[in-house]
Order: structure tokens, then C-alpha cells, then sequence
């Protein structure tokens, strides 16, 4: 896992301890499960009737990934890519289709691929665009779906509001102090629930892989450029050299985020 992810966490948690060790009647009085039942369960059911399941299932397989340390294989791929590169210019067109068996990064063997089976530049670099733009499709889905959920969780959170107020009006005439107290505390902590996994779970992890997907496609991009330098035999050299600016610019340029606001009940 990231360092910086560890830290963030470790803070996020002494936080939320120390609000509720620090409050007058423990952190006992924070916990509802009816309340979890109303803000988890009513966002996943929300979100699964507004999205798709399969859809669903996938960011459920990505979100542990945002947690785990980059696992980018660059220098890897740019080797690897050299190398055919320099098999393609100076060798036969059967040894440059030997080399694919040698490389790892789907994207890029898909691009020398084409190459090898005589593409054409226009041709190979519409393939190359459409295959960026299915991951920037498939992410940009995934992020909107944790976007949604971060939308619907301080609305259940309200709702569960209502519920305990509901209650707490309708038996308010046969009712104790005591009864009153919980059904109120219970409508409170549900908003409390909402507008923490609001903000503190579902948004975050939305820009999160906002930023990794913009990394991502600018690293395929940077990619892209280089088979299709490949494709007109260009010497290794200066291909190494081009990708080199090009990973260093994206190394140095930030991905557009969306403004982070603050989602209210």
C-alpha cells in the first residue's frame, strides 16, 4: 500500500476517534445499525437500480487497487518497445514478429502488432486512439458511479432523519424521555452517517481515480506515440528520446479533477 495512503488513513481515523472519544456520552452513542443498514444499504441499492451491475462489480474489483502502491511498469515498456524497435528497422519483418512474444503491455503489443502486419500510420493511429478512448470510457464510468454514490449517501442519511422523527413525533405522547432521546439520536446519526461516507469514502476515492485514470491515459498516449514512431522506422534512439519528454511531461503535468465541494444533507 502507498505510504501517503497509509498516512491518510491513519489521520482520517485519529480524527473520527477522537470526535467520538472526546464527545459526552462515548462513542457508544455514534453507533446505530439501523442507520449503516439505512445509508449503505440504501446508496448500493440506489446506485445499483441507476447503474448497471456488471458496472458495479468492476469498481468493486478496482477500488482496492487505488490503495496499493503504483505498480507502473514504464521503463519496462519502453525497453521492451526499443527493442522491437530496433529488430523492426534493422532485421527481418519475421524476427520483429518473434520479438511480440517478449512484449508485456497489452496496449503496446496490439499497436506492434498492426505494425508488423503493415498498417498504415492513419489506420494504426485510429486503432490506438480507440483503444485509449475505451479505457477512458470504461474509468470515466467507474468514477461516475463513485461520484453518485457520494450524492446519495447524505440524501439516506436524511431520510433516515425523517424516519426517527416520524417516530419520535408519533409516539411522543405515550412516550418517555427516553424514548424520545433514542428515536432522536437515531434520526441525527444517520445524517452524520451520510455526509462522512459522503465525504470522507466515496469522494475521495472518485478523485482519486480521476487522477490515476488521467495518468493512466497519458502514459498510453505517450505509448502511442512511440509505436507509431516504430511504424516509420525511425532509429531507436531518437524514439527513447521522444518518449523520454514525453514521460517526463507527464510526470510533471497534473490530470484535470473535478472541484471538490463539500456534498450537504
Amino acid at each position: 500500500m502507498k505510504r501517503s495512503v497509509l498516512f491518510s488513513l491513519a489521520g482520517a481515523l485519529v480524527l473520527l476517534a477522537a470526535i467520538l472519544l472526546l464527545s459526552p456520552h462515548g462513542a457508544g452513542a455514534f453507533f446505530s445499525v439501523p442507520g449503516l443498514l439505512v445509508v449503505i444499504g440504501g446508496t448500493l441499492a440506489a446506485t445499483l437500480l441507476s447503474r448497471p451491475v456488471e458496472e458495479v462489480r468492476k469498481l468493486l474489483h478496482t477500488v482496492p487497487q487505488l490503495f496499493r502502491a503504483d505498480d507502473s511498469q514504464v521503463e519496462r515498456d519502453i525497453d521492451e518497445l526499443l527493442q522491437f524497435a530496433q529488430k523492426h528497422r534493422f532485421t527481418s519483418p519475421r524476427a520483429a514478429e518473434k520479438s511480440l512474444e517478449g512484449i508485456s503491455n497489452p496496449f503496446v503489443a496490439a499497436g506492434l502488432r498492426q505494425v508488423v502486419e503493415g498498417c498504415s500510420l492513419d489506420d494504426l493511429s485510429r486503432a490506438l486512439q480507440w483503444r485509449i478512448a475505451g479505457v477512458r470510457t470504461q474509468e470515466s464510468a467507474q468514477t461516475q458511479i463513485l461520484y453518485t454514490m457520494a450524492a446519495f449517501a447524505p440524501a439516506f442519511g436524511m431520510l433516515g432523519t425523517l424516519f426517527g422523527l416520524v417516530h419520535m413525533l408519533a409516539g411522543i405522547g405515550d412516550a418517555g424521555l427516553d424514548q424520545i432521546g433514542s428515536s432522536m439520536a437515531f434520526a441525527m446519526v444517520t445524517t452524520v452517517y451520510g455526509i462522512v461516507a459522503s465525504n470522507l469514502v466515496f469522494k475521495p476515492l472518485a478523485i482519486k481515480m480521476e487522477r490515476r485514470t488521467g495518468q493512466r491515459l497519458m502514459q498510453m498516449s505517450s505509448l502511442m506515440e512511440g509505436v507509431l514512431q516504430v511504424q516509420q522506422k525511425r532509429h531507436p534512439m531518437l524514439i527513447k528520446e521522444a518518449l523520454e519528454a514525453c514521460f517526463a511531461h507527464c510526470r510533471n503535468a497534473v490530470p484535470a479533477q473535478a472541484p471538490l465541494t463539500l456534498v450537504k444533507a
